[in-house]
């Protein structure tokens, strides 16, 4: 039976780190729901969610996955995220199409920086959220430690609606706390058999129980005093404050499953039909109208004009481009017209396809709460806005984390580089979080990405999909050369050779000039030394000039350079001899006038917790960096840095490993500063052993 009304679908996010078993859990609700007819498993590469051929290389989810499943009345539609910070981008388009979260945890294992990420980006949605206790069947797993481990990342309490019974192996029982009834599950079976309370747990039961009651009355005065009272009050009053207290995140329901035993599940998916909120149950959302620019309320109804989000692109070269949205109200219908906000144009929707993994099926309409697709509609991008060209609409779009990781990448066969940017291109239109520099001071084209294994899975995408073999290695620094004192310089070139020669005679003065302000040429000739029409000459060849400085053979900057005398021969001079004789005349004063090398500083953001201040400032000092201010946010610490380029390239690495991947860091461009005169040394005899081989 499908569902076509919204009150009874839910759109929920799978969400946490890596290793608590996302996929696995999806795979349970296909399971129980019948909507596979046998569970995969990572191990045998057979999930329906970890689908693409690098996914069951790998082992772990690198896109996040469409599926949908019937519950009794109710249908489920479901995104699996991946868990590695790496693919967070992934994560942030879900949770801007999400109703609902389900935030899983291993019990015995720290809470993940990726983790404090999501929790971070629940709370700014006001998400309602289950904390999901998974893998209660490990040895030693301890449920209500690892509940009160987690409680400090939640400004809301953590209230237990499940309790395991049984440990480790013997984990084979979930008490539903506010039934007070005990399911126990045989393997193979979908769903538990309704049991007595086990003497051993009957007491922490009812304790459950009670605690779970006053965390409920305590949302509502006249329950409350019901409540102290000690009248009875009825289970539909107490179910209503209860939803109500989980949509507003007053309550956050904990539940105790094994995913991997299919323990759990079941109890978990009623609470998922009666907790979580409906299409037309969420906060409004707001949009721009884009012929007004007035910012309306979107009505979550079948019948109001059609608002979808498109938040996931898929670039397959067979399959062609796949756009997939979530579609928050109105109902759509295939072979229609439909604004797309992007391209501000309306374009014809000939199909509209429901997803489950892999697979898309061809379906007849889509209202709110549905997440569809459409394909081969080549000007639809992910964060476009899809409405009806009667009333078109732009919602806000999802916000980004800039890529701090960059790498050089080049061909391994030549001639492929027009390959590499269409490849990376098409990438691009798949993860927002990627980006791709054409650097012309290095003469380089740079991918930048998340993490390392974020790039190292770029590297396969473009193999896998596009055929591309690509190298990657650290980027070259955009070193620039300048002078430190004033010289005066003079040069003639002559050069005769029979006939007609080559005459130009100059004098110049160089200065240093101010951080930043170029290049700048004058000339204070007097009496006609040089005639006017050579003075362009000899700017042309100190430009020329500056794009090699003698040192290292980098551009040079800040320099201003006055042409104050010279001579010229009336038959054998003419602007390329002066152009030359002011390029040779710059180099001679600008070797002795005390050149150095520059190098781009940055200014980094880091934001870690208090613990690890020690490690950061002191790694900072050995990087030759230097530290503008410390702020302290919530449990964090922000320190404000400078640090040379050289030593940023490894930075997303490095602070990684020293904070065991809680810290974050952002950065920018700050300024060229002088590089130490040791440093300077070897990196002119690296730039002179290279023009050596080149020769």
């Amino acid at each position: 039976m499908a569902v076509s009304n919204a009150e009874n679908k839910r759109v929920i996010g799978l969400v946490s780190g890596n290793n608590t078993g996302k996929t696995t859990l999806a795979e349970c609700f296909l399971f129980d729901s019948g909507a596979i007819e046998r569970m995969g498993r990572i191990e045998t590469k057979n999930t329906v969610s970890d689908f693409s051929p690098l996914e069951t290389k790998r082992g772990f989810s690198i896109s996040s996955s469409i599926l949908n499943y019937q519950w009794k009345e109710h249908l489920i539609n479901l995104i699996d995220c991946p868990g590695y910070l790496d693919f967070i981008g992934q994560t942030l388009e879900a949770i801007q199409v999400i109703d609902g979260a389900l935030l899983l945890f291993d019990p015995k294992a720290s809470i993940q920086a990726v983790t404090e990420k999501i929790i971070e980006e629940l709370d700014k949605k006001s998400t309602p959220v289950f904390c999901i206790m998974n893998k209660l069947d490990q040895e030693n797993a301890d449920y209500f430690k690892a509940i009160e481990n987690i409680k400090k990342n939640f400004s809301a309490p953590l209230v237990p609606f499940t309790i395991p019974s049984g440990e480790g192996e013997n984990f084979n029982a979930v008490i539903d706390v506010l039934k007070k009834t005990q399911y126990t599950y045989k393997t193979d079976l979908k769903t538990g058999t309704k049991s007595n309370l086990d003497d051993s747990i009957s007491k922490t039961a009812n304790a459950g129980y009670n605690s779970l009651i006053e965390y409920i009355v305590e949302n509502d005065e006249v329950l409350l005093e019901k409540y102290l009272n000690g009248e009875e009050i009825d289970a539909e009053s107490l179910n209503k404050i209860l939803k109500k207290s989980v949509l507003n995140r007053s309550i956050i329901p904990v539940f105790a499953i094994s995913a991997g035993k299919n323990i759990g599940i079941d109890i978990l998916m009623d609470y998922i039909n009666t907790l979580m909120p409906s299409p037309v149950e969420i906060s409004k959302i707001k949009a721009r109208e884009i012929n007004s620019n007035n910012e309306v309320e979107i009505n979550m109804s079948a019948d109001s004009q059609l608002a979808a989000y498109v938040f996931k692109t898929t670039a397959d070269p067979f399959i062609g481009k796949l756009s997939v949205f979530r579609i928050f109200s109105g109902t759509m219908k295939p072979a229609n017209s439909y604004f797309v906000s992007g391209p501000k144009n309306s374009f014809k929707f000939t199909n509209i396809m429901k997803m489950q993994g892999k697979n898309q099926s061809e379906i007849s309409e889509a209202s709110p709460g549905d997440m569809v697709a459409v394909a081969k509609i080549t000007d639809i991008s992910t964060d476009d806005t899809i409405s009806s060209p009667e009333k078109p609409l732009a919602m806000n779009k999802v916000i980004y984390p800039e890529p701090i990781f960059p790498r050089a990448i080049m061909p391994a066969a030549k001639g492929d580089e027009e390959k590499i940017n269409a490849g990376i291109t098409r990438l691009i239109e798949e993860d927002p979080t990627i980006r791709l520099e054409n650097n012309l001071e290095v003469k380089q084209s740079i991918v930048w990405g998340m993490g390392e294994l974020h790039l190292a899975i770029v590297r396969e995408k473009l193999k896998e999909k596009f055929d591309i073999d690509v190298n990657m290695e650290i980027p070259r620094v955009a070193y620039k050369e300048t002078i430190r004192n004033s010289a005066k310089s003079e040069y003639k070139y002559k050069k005769q050779s029979g006939g007609r020669g080559q005459y130009g005679h100059v004098f110049i003065e160089i200065k240093p000039l101010a951080k930043g302000e170029g290049f700048k040429f004058e000339d204070t000739i007097f009496g006609g030394a040089i005639p006017k029409g050579y003075i362009p000459g000899v700017e042309k060849g100190i430009r020329e000039a500056l794009q090699a400085g003698i040192l290292g053979g980098f551009p040079v900057v800040d320099v201003s350079a006055n042409l104050y005398d010279g001579s010229y021969h009336t038959v054998d001079s003419s602007e390329m001899a002066f152009k030359i004789a002011a390029s040779m005349a710059f180099k001679k004063g600008m070797s002795e006038a005390a050149p150095v090398i520059l190098e781009p500083v940055m200014e980094l953001e880091i934001t870690v917790p208090e613990e690890y201040m020690g490690d950061i400032i002191g790694d900072i000092n050995s990087k030759r960096g230097k530290i503008i201010s410390i702020t302290g946010e919530k449990h964090n610490q922000i320190i404000k840095a400078t640090v040379p380029q050289s030593e940023t390239f490894n930075y997303a690495v490095d602070l990684k490993s020293m904070t065991q991947g809680r810290g974050i860091f952002k950065q920018k461009f700050s300024h060229y500063d002088e590089l130490p005169h040791n440093l300077a040394e070897s990196i002119i005899e690296e730039r002179k052993k290279q023009q050596e081989n080149h020769d």
